[in-house]
C-alpha cells in the first residue's frame, strides 16, 4: 500500500513537472517589449527612478516566467532617440514594429505615485497604482489589461523629503510590479494556449487528415497575416484557399478582395512566420503550381511563375 502510494505520488510529481515544462516552452515562442505609457502628465515619467525599479521587476519576472523578454533601448538604438519621455501610445507601437528582432507582444504599463495627507493628523499615506495591457504589435489586437494597487499603505515616514518619497514609492512599487507581472503572465499564457487546430493533416497540415496538437509549434500569440495572391486564376485560388484552411495552428479566415486574377485574404493563425511560409512552398508544390513567395512584416504574397 506504501509503495502504491508513493508510485501515484511520483506520477503526479512527474505530470507538474511536465506541465512546467510546456509553458515553459510555450512562453519561450513569445518575444515581449515591456515599454511605459507616460504621456498622461500625472503618470511616473519615463527614467525617473520609480519607473526604473518597475520597469527592472516587472521585466526581470516575465523573464523568470520563460518568456523572451527584450530591452527597448537596446533595439531601437540608432533608429530613434533613447531618452524621449511622455511618449503616446502610437509612437511606442511605432517603435515596437521598427525594431529588428520580431516582437509579439508589447507590454505597456502606467505608473501613478502621489501622497495622500490624513484629514485628522499631520501623516501622509502613499499611494500607488499601476495599470498595464498587452497588444499584439503586428495586428494591433488587444490581448489583456490588469491594474494593482489602490489600497491603504504604511504611513510616510515624517519627515519624509523627496529622497524618502522616491525610496519608499519606489519600494512599494517594485512590489506591485510583481504582482502585475503574475497577473500578465497568466492572461498571456491561456491567451496563447486557445485552440487554435485545424482538420489538417500530415507534416504541419499540408495535406493529409490529422490535426496538428496546440503543442506541437502551434503555441504562438493568434497572429493576423494578409495573405496575397497574385495572377492566379479563380481555379487556382479556390486550390489554394482549400489547402490553407486545413492546416494545423489555422484559427480563421476571411477573404478581403477578389478580382479575376487575384485574391487577398485575412489569416489568423498561431503559427510563426516561417512555418507560414513553409507551408506556402510545400503547399505550391502539393498542388503543382510555380509562385514566387515574398513575405514582409506580416503580408506573405504569392505571385504565379507562368511558363509556356
Amino acid at each position: 500500500m506504501a509503495f502504491f502510494k508513493r508510485l501515484m505520488l511520483g506520477f503526479a510529481l512527474l505530470l507538474s513537472f511536465a506541465a512546467a515544462a510546456s509553458a515553459q516552452s510555450t512562453n519561450s515562442r513569445i518575444n515581449l517589449l515591456v515599454m511605459s505609457d507616460d504621456a498622461d502628465p500625472d503618470t511616473v515619467p519615463r527614467n525617473n527612478r520609480i519607473f526604473n525599479r518597475v520597469q527592472l521587476q516587472l521585466s526581470e519576472y516575465l523573464n523568470t516566467r520563460g518568456f523572451q523578454v527584450y530591452d527597448e533601448t537596446s533595439l531601437a538604438l540608432g533608429i530613434t532617440p533613447t531618452g524621449r519621455v511622455r511618449r503616446r501610445d502610437a509612437e511606442l507601437i511605432e517603435i515596437a514594429r521598427s525594431v529588428s528582432t520580431p516582437i509579439d507582444a508589447m507590454v505597456v504599463y502606467q505608473i501613478y505615485a502621489s501622497a495622500r495627507r490624513s484629514v485628522a493628523a499631520d501623516i501622509r499615506f502613499p499611494e500607488i497604482r499601476i495599470a498595464g495591457r498587452v497588444l499584439n504589435v503586428r495586428s494591433g489586437q488587444f490581448i489583456a489589461a490588469f491594474e494593482v494597487g489602490g489600497f491603504q499603505l504604511p504611513a510616510l515616514p515624517n519627515p519624509c523629503g523627496a529622497e524618502c518619497l522616491l525610496e519608499t514609492v519606489g519600494t512599494h512599487s517594485r512590489v506591485l510590479a510583481t504582482d502585475l507581472g503574475a497577473a500578465i503572465a497568466l492572461k498571456l499564457e491561456g491567451f496563447a494556449r486557445q485552440p487554435g487546430v485545424a482538420a489538417g493533416g500530415g507534416k504541419d497540415g499540408v495535406g493529409g487528415g490529422v490535426a496538428v496538437a496546440q503543442g506541437d509549434g502551434c503555441a504562438n500569440l493568434p497572429t493576423d497575416f494578409e495573405i496575397q495572391l497574385r495572377e492566379f486564376t479563380t481555379s487556382e485560388v479556390d486550390r489554394i484557399e482549400s489547402e490553407f484552411v486545413r492546416w494545423g495552428c489555422y484559427r480563421s479566415h476571411r477573404t478581403v478582395r477578389m478580382t479575376g486574377n487575384s485574391a487577398d485574404f485575412f489569416y489568423s493563425t498561431s503559427s510563426d512566420s516561417a512555418r507560414l511560409t513553409r507551408n506556402f512552398r510545400l503547399m505550391m508544390e502539393l498542388v503543382g503550381l510555380n509562385g514566387q513567395i515574398t513575405f514582409t512584416g506580416n503580408r506573405l504574397t504569392v505571385s504565379k511563375v507562368s511558363t509556356r
